[in-house]
């Protein structure tokens, strides 16, 4: 071959190539994309072009014609069926912080749901000296985790962080020092 039909051969810095298939995990959690408009009857989340938004006045190329579908979006569903992709179990928080810590975690999941629908709080549950927090995403978990640990730095130890290799799950469990 010479130098010509190389060259042609491969693509031309700054054009597009066609996306491959969808890895299996994307594929997995979601589904394929949708080509219609949904829209979730418990929170009104609207999926548009291949995601979840808060509002339909952004969806500007959505005409009148094609009318919207009402289903369960991803988060509702997992809620509905006691499923999480994050577990926070927060031990020996102190019960003059726990206020502290419960507003840092709900201003957290606030954020966190104002940029997407799917990332939800799912429960916070208190029981003796430990709070458990579940969430609709694991990047989310992992967040709150980072959050209170910046935020009560002296007063936390080491936070253990476990990935699961067979799901997208993960369990952190964060433990206050004990102050005597």
């Amino acid at each position: 071959m010479d130098k010509i039909s190389i060259k042609s051969q491969r693509q031309k810095k700054g054009s597009c190539q066609p996306r491959g298939p969808k890895s299996n995990k994307e594929e997995a959690e979601f589904g394929p994309g949708k080509v219609n408009v949904l829209m979730c009857k418990d929170c009104n989340a609207v999926y548009f072009r291949k995601s979840w938004h808060h509002r339909l006045k952004e969806g500007k190329e959505i005409s009148e014609d094609k009318p919207a579908r009402i289903v369960i979006c991803p988060a509702c569903q997992m809620v509905k069926d006691k499923m999480f992709e994050g577990q926070i179990i927060l031990k020996n928080a102190p019960a003059d912080k726990k206020g502290e810590v419960l507003n840092l975690v709900k201003n957290v999941g606030k954020r966190a749901f104002a940029r997407d629908p799917m990332d939800r709080i799912i429960s916070i549950k208190e029981q003796g000296g430990e709070i458990e927090i579940l969430t609709t995403e694991n990047q989310l978990a992992a967040s709150i985790a980072k959050q209170i640990k910046r935020a009560f730095k002296g007063e936390t130890e080491k936070m253990k962080i476990s990935w699961s290799h067979q799901e997208s799950v993960v369990r952190i469990v964060l433990n206050f020092k004990l102050l005597w």
